[in-house]
Formats: structure tokens, sequence, C-alpha cells
């Protein structure tokens, strides 16, 4: 059973979830962020994957993205910055973003990082249901 199932069947209280831009406010501070949120008392924690068309994001989210990005985060450095991230973080982890950037870095690739790093699950917000059933979920769900 995984760690949100796990989470959701252990507690009748709330559960805390908090959204992180990775790579904000330092290129380098997302593990940082992450151990604090934890040590803090989250129960889930959200990584924002920067983009650079954050359309359906408040002007906060948009901000965070655009300094990450002027700093140099990408797909590929966040899963750089999230491969050890086991080893410290406990609690579930999910990625959230724009479909795009995972269509960038590649479908099967995307989901076989987010295994190997132990990422949790994902939030693509613009992906419509209709095309995650018919070309994607078999491939999320591996």
């Amino acid at each position: 059973m995984n760690r949100i199932s796990n989470l959701f069947k252990s507690t009748q209280e709330p559960i805390l979830n908090v959204y992180a831009t990775a790579g904000y406010p330092n290129f380098g501070d997302t593990m940082l962020v992450l151990n604090a949120l934890q040590e803090g008392g989250v129960d889930i924690i959200e990584i924002g994957m920067p983009y650079s068309d954050p359309v359906a994001d408040g002007e906060t989210i948009q901000q965070s993205n655009q300094v990450s990005l002027d700093q140099g985060m990408s797909v590929t450095h966040l899963f750089d910055q999230l491969k050890n991230m086991r080893q410290s973080i406990s609690v579930p982890v999910l990625l959230m973003g724009y479909i795009n950037p995972v269509l960038q870095f590649g479908v099967e690739r995307f989901c076989q990082k987010c295994q190997e790093v132990g990422v949790d699950g994902l939030i693509l917000p613009d992906l419509p249901l209709a095309e995650y059933q018919l070309s994607y979920q078999s491939i999320f769900e591996q």
C-alpha cells in the first residue's frame, strides 16, 4: 500500500497538505524546504514543478515559478535534487504542475524518475481526464 493510502487510513484527523515551488527561494533549497515542512508537521508535501506559462496559477505561484526558472530549475534538476529524498522524507510527496514539461521530458521517463526518487503521486490539472484515460493511464499506473 502506498504512503498516501496509508496516511488516509491511519488518521481521522484533518490532513495538512502544503505546496512549495521547487528551487524556491533559491535553486538549491528544495530539500531544505521539504525537510523543514516535514519537521513542521505537514502530512503531505506538494512540490510545484516550475513552468514558464503558469496561467492557471495565482500571482504568488507565478512569481515563485519565475524566480525558480531564472535560477535554472528544470524537471531534470528537480529529479537530481530529489534523488536522495527518501533518506530523510517519510511523508507522501506529490509533484504538481502542467503536462507540457512532463511531455517534453517524456512521459515514461518522467514516471520512471518519479518511482526512482520516491514520488507518491502527480497533480496535472491541465491534463483532461479523457486524454489521461486514453493516452497515459496505463503509463502512470505502472
